[in-house]
C-alpha cells in the first residue's frame, strides 16, 4: 500500500510500523492539534481472508473502544467506512518490552511495576467479556513515566464473536498456554499466561521454554528462580503459577495484580525482636529491588533455600539469647558453683515481647563475628557444596555452641545424596 499522506482530519507524519493486520501510521489531529496513531488493514485480501481480516479489524475497533483504562491503548475515533477504514488511536511514545528487552532483562521494581499495570488492564477487559489472547512483550508498550499499555486487540475475542472457528489456534505460540495449542481453547487463564510467559522473559533474559518443541511447548516450565535467583521469592512464586499448565491453577489477573503489588509494598519479614547479625539481614530486608551483594547471597538451590531460612533463624535466635557474659557453650560440671547464680546477681528482668533488647558493645562484635562465620557457610549451601558446608557448619557449632536448629539443619544435610563440590 502506498503510503497515505491523511485519513480525513488525521494527516499522516511517518510510518510506525505493521501490526498483525494492517499498517500503523503516526499522524497529527487537525482538528485538536494532538498526536495519534492510525492503524488500517493491510493490502488487498479477497475471499474468506478478506472478510475475516475485515471482521478482525472491526472486533478490534468495538473491543478496544469499549475500554477505557490506563492500561490499554485509548481509541479517539474509528471510521469503518473509509476505504481503507482505519482506528485512530492513543500514540504510546514506546518503545515496545520486545524492543526494551533487546537489551536486557528489567530491573526488579520495573517488571513488578510492568506486571501490575498489564495484570489490572486484563482485570478491565476480563470484566468486559473481552480476552486478548496474544499478550506477549511486542503488545505492550512503554508509555511516559514508566507507565506500560496493552496493546493490539486484533485477535481478542469479544462477547457474540464467530470470527474464529472453535479449535482454531490464535496467538503466538511462545507466550501460549497448553490449553490455546492443543484445543484451540480462549479463556483468560490464556491471557494469564501469556503475561506470565511475559514476565518471565523479563526477569530472566529468556523465552519460559528452551525450545519450540512440542514437548517444550506443552510441558511444564522451569520454576524462575531456577534462571533468575536474583528474583525475589514472592515475586517468582507470582509469576511461576501465572505459567502453570493447568488453567486452573493460575491466578485470576485480579489475584496476579495484587500479589505482585503486596511483594512491592509489604516490608520485609522480621526475625525475631533482637538483635539482627550483620551480614544475615536477608529476612529483614525490604522486598524492593535488592543490592547486588544480596542478589549474589540468594539460594539458587531448594535445599539451599531451605537450609539458609533454618540455619539463619536458628543463629540469630541462639546469639540473641545469650546473655553478654556467658560463653558460646556453657555447661557447668557436676558441683561447680554456676556462674551467675541469683545470689552472685539479681536476674535480668523479662524483656516484653516485641522490644527489641539493648545491644551492648560485647554483644555487638560478637553477632559480627558469628555473621562472618555464618556467611562463609551460607555460601557454601548457596554454591550446592554440601560437603564443604557441614563443615563449616561442625566450625560454626564448636566455636558458637549448638542449637535445635543446627542439629536439625546436621540432620537435614546427613540426609542429602553424597555430593561432588568440585562440580559446577
Amino acid at each position: 500500500m502506498a503510503e497515505a499522506h491523511a485519513f480525513g482530519r488525521y494527516k499522516v507524519t511517518g510510518t510506525l510500523g505493521a501490526g498483525g493486520m494492517g499498517e500503523v501510521y503516526a499522524a497529527v489531529d487537525e482538528v485538536l492539534g494532538r498526536e495519534v496513531a492510525v492503524k488500517t488493514l493491510r493490502g488487498k485480501h479477497t475471499g474468506l481472508a478478506a472478510r475475516l481480516l475485515d471482521d478482525r479489524f472491526r472486533q478490534e475497533a468495538r473491543a478496544i473502544a469499549a475500554l477505557a483504562h490506563p492500561g490499554i491503548v485509548q481509541v479517539f475515533d474509528i471510521d469503518l467506512t473509509a476505504e481503507p477504514p482505519y482506528i485512530v488511536m492513543e500514540r504510546v511514545a514506546g518503545p515496545s518490552l520486545k524492543e526494551r528487552l533487546a537489551s536486557g532483562p528489567l530491573e526488579i521494581h520495573e517488571l513488578r511495576a510492568l506486571g501490575i499495570q498489564i495484570a489490572r488492564a486484563l482485570v478491565a477487559a476480563h470484566a468486559a467479556g473481552i480476552v486478548h489472547r496474544d499478550v506477549k512483550p511486542a503488545n505492550i508498550l512503554a508509555a511516559t513515566g514508566g507507565a506500560w499499555k496493552l496493546a493490539d486487540f486484533g485477535v481478542a475475542h469479544v462477547p457474540d464473536s464467530a470470527i474464529t472457528m472453535t479449535g482454531q489456534f490464535v496467538g503466538s505460540p511462545a507466550y501460549a498456554p497448553p490449553e490455546a495449542l492443543i484445543r484451540g481453547q480462549t479463556g483468560p487463564a490464556g491471557d494469564i499466561y501469556g503475561l506470565g510467559a511475559t514476565m518471565y522473559e523479563a526477569a530472566a533474559g529468556r523465552w519460559p521454554r528452551a525450545d519450540a518443541t512440542s514437548g517444550a511447548l506443552l510441558g511444564p516450565v522451569p520454576p524462575l528462580r531456577q534462571l533468575a535467583p536474583h528474583i525475589p521469592l514472592e515475586v517468582a512464586d507470582a509469576i511461576d503459577r501465572a505459567v502453570s499448565v493447568e488453567p486452573e491453577a493460575r491466578p485470576s489477573a485480579s489475584d496476579l495484580a495484587d500479589a505482585l503489588a503486596g511483594a512491592s509494598s509489604q516490608p520485609g519479614a522480621v526475625v525475631m525482636p533482637a538483635a539482627s547479625v550483620p551480614g544475615m539481614t536477608v529476612l529483614g530486608l525490604p522486598s524492593g529491588p535488592l543490592s547486588v551483594a544480596a542478589r549474589r547471597r540468594v539460594p539458587w538451590k531448594p535445599i539451599a533455600i531451605a537450609i539458609g531460612v533454618v540455619l539463619l533463624i536458628g543463629t540469630v535466635a541462639a546469639i540473641s539469647s545469650r546473655s553478654p557474659n556467658s560463653a558460646p557453650v556453657s555447661s557447668p560440671a557436676p558441683g561447680d558453683k554456676p556462674v551467675d547464680t541469683p545470689a552472685d546477681k539479681p536476674p535480668e528482668e523479662p524483656q516484653p515481647p516485641g522490644e527489641l533488647r539493648v545491644i551492648t558493645p560485647e554483644i555487638a562484635t560478637k553477632d559480627r563475628r558469628a555473621g562472618k562465620d555464618w556467611n562463609k557457610l551460607v555460601d557454601k549451601l548457596h554454591d550446592g557444596k554440601l560437603g564443604e558446608a557441614t563443615k563449616k557448619l561442625s566450625e560454626f557449632e564448636r566455636k558458637w555452641g549448638e542449637s535445635e536448629e543446627s542439629k536439625s539443619l546436621r540432620a537435614q544435610l546427613g540426609a542429602m545424596p553424597a555430593s561432588h563440590d568440585d562440580d559446577d
